[in-house]
């Protein structure tokens, strides 16, 4: 996956009546010519770079200049070309300051993660007790589920997958992919990951698609399979000292080559008010379906 910066640029400017700009310095435009200027470099950028963003705070009525505005950025890359592409970008945010007369008030990271590191021996074990458990029993009303939601979504209506894929090598080149923080994780101890078979092929990720594979039979069916795989998995590890040092011996090979430097600030604090309105609404809405366990 991608190495990544998320972060929120703000700019602060000065407010006036649409009618009468001439008084006003707008943080708006300054956010829109940092985006200009941030497109115009996408041609310079190694051909592994991501960068994605959306105007969180463009202001709030039309006649009012805005004296504030934001936007948040994703910029991804590879580990080594990540943190010289980040500079570029807050380069392009401070020439849009300087052009607009506002003041770039805030560089806010919210997170900044590497590219996640796998081990191999610990993934070949993960392989071995997948391949034991086996692929779920899916009931013909799963295969149909899963035919329509592919046939809704212009996929190949091949159904919930019957056998299990073999394990994949390490790629010799970059190739992108999404960024997550359990890379941050793989940097300072041995990781693999089990990917659960209850996602119905072709689903998209971060989309109503995923949502609605990843609730009701295929699903269950999915997690209980990993579950099953994984607790194989510890029962191993537990029974085998060597298996252990050897899953060691490669991570400790790795950060000799590469030792973990955080890309996250020292001043990083996480954003505990992003989505907090959304989460209390939903949260009361979601309680009907909470498992009664005790």
């Amino acid at each position: 996956g991608n190495a990544m910066f998320s972060t929120v640029f703000t700019f602060k400017g000065q407010t006036s009546h649409g009618a009468s700009p001439w008084t006003a310095l707008s943080a708006l435009d300054a956010v829109e010519i940092m985006n200009v200027a941030t497109n115009y470099l996408r041609e310079h950028l190694f051909y592994t770079y991501r960068m994605h963003y959306v105007i969180v705070d463009g202001g709030q009525a039309p006649n009012v200049v805005p004296d504030k505005a934001s936007v948040w950025y994703f910029i991804r890359n590879s580990d080594e070309r990540l943190k010289p592409m980040y500079e570029r970008v807050i380069n392009c945010a401070k020439a849009a300051a300087l052009a607009t007369g506002t003041e770039l008030e805030q560089i806010r990271c919210y997170s900044a993660v590497h590219q996640r590191v796998g081990n191999k021996v610990l993934a070949e074990l993960f392989q071995k007790n997948i391949e034991l458990v086996g692929m779920p029993e899916w009931t013909e009303e799963d295969q149909e589920f899963a035919r329509q939601l592919q046939k809704e979504l212009g996929r190949e209506e091949t159904g919930m997958p019957s056998t299990v894929r073999s394990l994949r090598d390490q790629r010799e080149f970059f190739v992108g992919g999404g960024s997550s923080d359990v890379a941050e994780v793989s940097r300072v101890c041995p990781t693999a990951t089990i990917a659960f078979p209850g996602q119905v092929p072709g689903s998209i990720g971060h989309h109503w698609s995923s949502v609605a594979t990843n609730y009701g039979n295929t699903a269950w069916l999915g997690l209980n399979a990993g579950a099953k795989a994984m607790a194989a998995s510890a029962v191993d590890l537990l029974m085998s000292p060597k298996k252990v040092q050897e899953i060691r011996d490669e991570f400790n090979t790795f950060l000799e080559k590469n030792p973990y430097e955080p890309f996250l600030p020292e001043d990083a604090r996480p954003p505990l008010e992003l989505n907090r309105e959304l989460m209390d609404k939903y949260r009361t809405l979601l309680e009907k379906h909470h498992l009664k366990i005790f």
